[in-house]
């Protein structure tokens, strides 16, 4: 027959066990949480602007406590860089076929991310609030906008070794020019440019600065 002690310690290993399934079966409510967080981040941020965001307005429209959202990210700006990456999507390599067709299929992707779901409107509330904060918003540049303007530096230059770009072409210039059309429109809230307008101009920046 068991002794107290022997019952006690038993049954201490039992509630280990248990919490440790409980834990177990827990952990994969953390992606949840985390999807979770983010999401409401995107969409605050959206509505309300980068100033008037605050962490607990982000947790309670998550349905998570406040600091749910502090053992992720540290502090407001990190959780809102974040959630501006998994808006944005990860960073894709044109095919590579030609000049003129990596530039149109890269602006491509800058027309459709910047008028399909809510990138556009996201990235229009933190133009406006970088006056107030152009540290953030220079870091969420560097993070997002300047990977991608170097794939298309890359093109622009693959241009002027194969004769299609003049050599003394400003890269930063060209590609302002072929992209700043596409923004332009979303901020100014037009119409999303056609598959033929965005051809038109790729093919115009590429007459102007062939050699």
């Amino acid at each position: 027959m068991a002794t107290t002690d022997e019952r006690l310690r038993d049954e201490l290993a039992a509630a280990t066990i248990g919490a440790g399934e409980v834990r177990k079966r827990g952990r994969p409510r953390s992606a949840g949480a985390d999807e979770a967080i983010l999401d409401a981040a995107v969409d605050l941020l959206a509505e309300q602007g980068l100033l008037a965001l605050s962490i607990e307005a982000v947790a309670a429209r998550a349905g998570v406590a406040k600091t749910t959202v502090y053992r992720r990210w540290p502090n407001k700006d990190e959780l809102l860089l974040d959630a501006v990456g998994c808006i944005k999507g990860p960073l894709v390599d044109p095919p590579g076929e030609s000049v003129r067709g990596d530039l149109l299929w890269m602006l491509t992707r800058t027309r459709d991310g910047w008028f399909k779901g809510r990138f556009g409107r996201l990235m229009a509330r933190l133009a406006a609030d970088g006056l107030e904060r152009p540290d953030l918003y220079r870091e969420g540049r560097a993070r997002y906008v300047a990977p991608r303007q170097a794939v298309l530096r890359r093109i622009i230059r693959r241009g002027i070794d194969e004769g299609m770009v003049r050599a003394d072409a400003d890269p930063e210039w060209v590609i302002a020019l072929l992209t700043s059309p596409v923004i332009s429109a979303a901020f100014t809230h037009q119409e999303a440019p056609s598959n033929r307008q965005l051809e038109f101009i790729v093919d115009t920046v590429l007459k102007g600065v062939a050699p």
